[in-house]
């Protein structure tokens, strides 16, 4: 009932935003979180070398589904499956194709800061003064927030507050407690930057409500093949690595110029662009930007 809600909720959403763009450009559904935003952006420049319109569409999770699933969006390369995601994809699995993985190394949880002393979710439930009964989370239609839902209940810790907002919110938030050496709790995911400048570790999760296994996939909107094979064998053939994005997520934590700093990435690493355009590696790009600051 909850997801069918959201999904309802985000095909309202999703029409009262500015006229999509003409048929002949791919619309990219984007998730507000740091692998959308590099996954996106990359995309977005290597589509655009390769001559196609790319029009980014920013909405929320559900209706980015919902988008899919009526054919309002082509695109989306932040589906975390098979756990966090599920609900969103069981729901319109029969209306969109999934191309599989951009990226397997991938998981999901709560964690804590290396010296808080809970080393379990199973902890919480006798440490709620230490964490002030609360697990800072980001948006409320996001996967890992219904997953922590669920292990509240299964943990014993359903009276706490689960505080939603950005991403962006819960690394500040995280941050600042961090250098107050606070006790803190978050919904957490890597790759993230959080994990690359921060001593964070995740929490044991002895019922298995969270994934260890997590994927990133790439889904598209039916019937995309057909009708655009050149662009969907791109992204078809997009994969990379928690090596090859750290660097561009750390820059944007940093400054916020996502498609700066894409562009910045996919001139730096011609070979791996390559193999996405199905090119030989020494075909190469034109590099301009050398490096992600």
């Amino acid at each position: 009932m909850y997801l069918r809600s959201l999904l309802a909720s985000a095909g309202l959403l999703l029409g009262a935003v500015s006229p999509l763009a003409q048929a002949d450009t791919l619309r990219l559904g984007i998730g507000e979180w740091a692998t959308g935003q590099a996954s996106t952006y990359v995309l977005k420049a290597v589509l655009e070398d390769a001559g196609h319109e790319v029009d980014v569409r920013s909405v929320s999770l559900a209706a980015i589904w919902q988008g899919l699933s009526v054919g309002e969006l082509d695109a989306f390369t932040g589906a975390w499956l098979p756990i966090t995601q599920a609900g969103y994809y069981e729901g319109t699995a029969d209306r969109i194709e999934d191309l599989g993985p951009n990226l397997t190394d991938a998981r999901v949880g709560l964690a804590v800061p290396s010296y808080a002393e809970a080393t379990s979710i199973a902890d919480l439930a006798d440490a709620g003064e230490t964490f002030g009964q609360r697990i800072h989370g980001i948006d409320p239609g996001a996967g890992i927030m219904a997953l922590t839902e669920q292990a509240m209940e299964a943990y014993g810790i359903a009276d706490w507050q689960l505080v939603a907002g950005s991403d962006a919110a819960m690394s500040q938030t995280l941050k600042t407690a961090m250098s107050r050496k606070e006790p803190i709790v978050v919904t957490a995911w890597a790759p993230h930057p959080v994990f690359s400048d921060r001593a964070l570790r995740y929490l044991d999760d002895p019922q298995g409500i969270y994934s260890r296994d997590e994927q990133i996939h790439t889904v598209t909107r039916q019937g995309l093949a057909e009708e655009k094979p050149a662009i969907t064998a791109i992204l078809d053939r997009f994969q990379w690595t928690l090596e090859d994005m750290q660097d561009l997520m750390a820059a944007n934590q940093a400054n916020g110029e996502y498609e700066v700093n894409a562009r910045a990435w996919v001139n730096s690493h011609p070979d791996l662009v390559s193999s996405w355009l199905g090119q030989h590696a020494d075909e190469g790009m034109d590099k301009g930007v050398d490096t992600v600051d």
